[in-house]
């Protein structure tokens, strides 16, 4: 059982500590590209999976367990609620792999630079309540207020596809063959609808050859 730490600052060794379900094994590296960049460290998940973790992602409680595990509480707690299928689950589900899952293709742009879902949002339930307070509709996707900052009620609305590509400082850059375009262009040279794209990438976690060399349906 791991012992107990109280407000652990970036510095202090937290091996041995326990949160969530994770408990702390050994530093593992600085992010050496900004200039006091987050402590990675290895954890220790109950099931006993061994991830690379956000030092302040874990000590906070935005990461509480291993991707897997919450894959499976997750799975566990949507069983009854009736919205697996829908648009805003993968919305959800989208945004919780691209932040928490090395594996996610979009987990460069995102877990890796520090970008967190807050502890209420790890409830489908909690975020499905705010997406309807706040207007969500099909049409509309997740969009930080501030860039920078995490996955939270406070930092959070919804905007249609187009807001979003309108928004210079949201712009999502996407490289692909060595060139590097807005997804908006690439939408018209692909002539790929700039939703279908989004959800591919974003929501699906589709590699960017996947995304976009994969026909369209028709019907």
């Amino acid at each position: 059982m791991g012992r107990k730490c109280f407000q652990p600052n970036k510095t202090r060794d937290i091996t041995g500590c326990r949160f969530g379900n994770l408990t702390a094994i050994r530093f593992d590296h600085r992010d050496e590209r900004v200039k006091g960049g987050p402590h990675y460290w290895i954890f220790r998940c109950d099931c006993g999976k061994e991830i690379v973790a956000r030092k302040n992602a874990v000590t906070s409680g935005n990461t509480k367990r291993c991707a897997d595990c919450s894959n499976q509480l997750s799975s566990k707690r949507n069983t009854t609620h009736g919205f697996t299928n829908t648009r805003l689950y993968k919305e959800w589900a989208g945004m919780i792999q691209r932040c928490e899952n090395p594996s996610s293709t979009s987990w460069s742009r995102y877990g890796a630079n520090g970008v967190s879902v807050c502890t209420e949002w790890h409830r489908f339930e909690s975020f499905k309540d705010w997406a309807f307070e706040n207007g969500y509709t099909d049409e509309m996707t997740i969009d930080r207020i501030d860039s920078n900052g995490n996955y939270e009620p406070s930092n959070c609305r919804w905007s249609t596809v187009r807001e979003q590509a309108n928004n210079k400082n949201k712009t999502i850059w996407i490289t692909y063959n060595g060139e590097r375009l807005p997804l908006s262009y690439w939408s018209d040279r692909l002539k790929i609808k700039y939703h279908t794209l989004y959800d591919r990438l974003f929501l699906h976690n589709w590699t960017v050859e996947k995304a976009f060399t994969t026909p369209t349906r028709r019907y």
